[in-house]
């Protein structure tokens, strides 16, 4: 009797799911987490199409059957809907199975057979989400596969469908966590095809490692909301690619290398004046400069280069070829990181000499220079940074600059004046104490413009803006001192070169690093905030020094209240101007070429005496790192141009834009 009872509630059951509706109503109610409204079922069954059956009349067949619940929450399936639709998924995959094969080409180049628990597992461990809903997406992936006519899939496109699944569930997140690295195949093939010269197999390779390493940072590493200002251009940041693997720069007086050399090599000392001596300090310099250069991305600045190393070599005395090889192992090493531009700035200091002293050195400094000039003829040069107040001085040092400024030099040379407050690196930023061996950890810069066209024309908004970016600014210095030293501190050749070099402790080298904020787009924030430029009436100029005295007034308590080491710098010629347009800055309807270093227009028609005279307010601001960039007026001598900008106490001034 019981026998016949359960054959009639097969029979009873079957029939009631004999329908495909039904058993897709079961599914969806199985996956959803929370009860069903009749809209939403109706949704989820049929999409945006009207639907052809009486959706209705299914549901209340399938309540009769007890394998639905209705409520005024919407529809949930009973414990009982749950055992009979796991059953009908498996026979569903087992004849999924006899069908056909689907197989998976893995990203280890392997193939292996779809497997549903894979897909769970992945889900929870690298999505990390919970079970019972990775559970639903792979059900979901598995009932959308088998709709489908294919035999082979890779596994990035099982991933577009379970990035789709995701979105549609409200799971941006997760998917965001999912994000796979690598460069698209378009990019890939345009490097590939590409015929320029400079495009070599290691460059080939190193540009695909490079573009996976932007986007770690950027998808993985730090929280989207910091992220997104770079990726808006609401803030810039130097050499993406290593951003969280390593500092910007390091400054090393020579002297602290001089001492170490002698130190490591028994064989040599301050005393041995000979050929041999001579090349033995010269390859331990180039070696050891060699295995720093893995520990920045801009530049290695040597303070006090002239004075240690060049005099220490008495070049007039060396011999041709030692000399040679010295000037070629400084040029290879400054080429061999990126042939585009300088990664090693050398101090030039004649500061407290005497008129006899200095005439020494510089006839000594003079034949480094030359050969500096001829041997890297048409390449990019190491950096060169001059103490000028003694140049500028005597007829001496006028012949030197204007054999360096004719000379293939002249694009990578700055003169600061007098002190040490303004021996800066090739981004422009200070050295705060020449005799203290000290890391750069970055310089990040504050996109003016954009802040004033969300501001529009609202001072106090404004204000408000750069505020908000400064904070994030300095989130993000936090993020990248903690990434940078996560990353360089397990390293032994790290340790060392810390505690040998720099004589610090590791964990304390980044927490008195040098931390320069920065900006860009100021004509332009001026020009759109006040109606005209900032060179051309007090209200803009005014403006201008506000916006710069704020961010120095924030830097500032940010260093009282934390004990810390953020300074403000001006911008500097370099990339991320022109890769900040791509960064949506060009939605604002200003010219690509339009955003300069320069805190002056180049097109300004102030007289030179104007220009100086509000370069010194901005400078008064931003200290040190604040660069004199102007032509020389055409009715002017250069001896004239020269002494006005010597007597008018700027602190750094660059030639680059001279014509003699």
């Amino acid at each position: 009797m019981d026998a016949d009872k359960n054959q009639n509630v097969l029979e009873k059951q079957l029939k009631t799911l004999g329908q495909k509706v039904r058993i897709d109503i079961l599914k969806k109610l199985k996956h959803a987490h929370t009860p069903l409204s009749f809209s939403k079922l109706q949704k989820e069954i049929f999409g945006n199409d009207p639907p052809s059956v009486n959706l209705s009349f299914h549901l209340n067949t399938l309540k009769k059957s007890d394998l639905i619940l209705s409520s005024d929450n919407g529809y949930s399936i009973t414990l009982l809907g749950e055992q009979i639709i796991e059953k009908i998924l498996s026979i569903e995959q087992i004849l999924n199975k006899q069908n056909k094969t689907l197989m998976i080409r893995t990203s280890k180049y392997s193939k292996e057979v779809f497997d549903i628990n894979k897909i769970e597992k992945y889900l929870v461990k690298e999505g990390e989400l919970e079970i019972y809903l990775a559970r639903q997406v792979a059900h979901e992936v598995e009932e959308r596969l088998s709709k489908t006519n294919i035999e082979y899939m890779t596994a990035p496109l099982m991933r577009e469908y379970i990035n789709a699944i995701l979105l549609e569930n409200g799971l941006e997140e997760v998917r965001h966590k999912l994000t796979r690295l690598g460069t698209p195949p378009f990019e890939v093939f345009k490097l590939f095809n590409s015929n320029n010269v400079e495009i070599t197999p290691e460059k080939f390779i190193k540009k695909l490692g490079s573009d996976a390493s932007e986007q770690f940072l950027l998808l993985n590493l730090l929280p989207k909301n910091l992220a997104d200002l770079y990726l808006s251009g609401e803030i810039a940041l130097l050499h993406l690619n290593y951003w969280g693997l390593r500092p910007l720069s390091l400054y090393i007086n020579t002297k602290t290398i001089i001492n170490y050399l002698f130190n490591i090599d028994s064989n040599i000392s301050a005393r041995d004046k000979n050929t041999t001596g001579y090349t033995r300090v010269i390859i331990n310099f180039i070696d050891l400069l060699q295995r720093l250069k893995q520990f920045y991305s801009e530049d290695l600045i040597l303070g006090n280069f002239n004075n240690e190393l060049i005099s220490y070599l008495e070049l007039p005395k060396i011999k041709s070829s030692n000399f040679n090889f010295f000037i070629s192992q400084i040029f290879q090493f400054n080429t061999l990181i990126n042939k585009c531009k300088s990664h090693l700035s050398l101090e030039f200091n004649y500061n407290g000499k005497t008129k006899d002293q200095f005439s020494n050195q510089i006839q000594n400094d003079i034949p480094f220079l030359n050969s500096l000039d001829i041997q890297c003829k048409d390449c990019v040069k190491p950096f060169l940074i001059f103490e000028g107040s003694k140049i500028f001085r005597s007829d001496q040092g006028n012949g030197v600059i204007k054999n360096l400024i004719k000379g293939s030099n002249k694009n990578n040379l700055i003169f600061y004046n007098q002190n040490y407050s303004n021996l800066l690196n090739s981004s422009l930023i200070q050295i705060p104490d020449p005799k203290e061996d000290i890391i750069i950890l970055d310089k990040i810069l504050v996109n003016l413009h954009m802040i004033s066209a969300e501001a529009n024309q609202n001072d106090d908004l404004f204000f408000d803006l750069l505020q908000d970016k400064l904070i994030s600014v300095f989130e993000l210095f936090n993020f990248k001192e903690k990434l940078v030293q996560k990353k360089l501190n397990p390293l032994k050749q790290w340790d060392s070169i810390v505690t040998r070099v720099f004589d610090k402790n590791k964990s304390k080298i980044f927490k008195n690093s040098v931390k320069s904020i920065s900006f860009f787009g100021l004509n332009q924030a001026i020009l759109n905030h006040c109606g005209i430029e900032l060179d051309r009436t007090e209200n803009s100029e005014e403006f201008a020094l506000k916006i710069l005295i704020l961010m120095k007034k924030i830097i500032n308590e940010k260093n009282e209240a934390k004990n810390d080491t953020f300074i403000l710098s001006a911008p500097h010629r370099d990339s991320y101007l022109r890769n900040s347009w791509y960064n949506g800055i060009v939605q604002h309807t200003q010219d690509i070429n339009e955003y300069s270093a320069k805190l002056i227009r180049g097109t300004s028609n102030l007289s030179l005496s104007k220009k100086i005279i509000l370069f010194k307010k901005f400078q008064k601001i931003i200290g040190g790192g604040c660069l004199f960039m102007e032509k020389k007026p055409n009715d002017m001598s250069f001896q004239k141009f020269l002494k006005m900008l010597f007597q008018s106490e700027i602190g750094t001034i660059s030639l680059r834009d001279c014509t003699f």
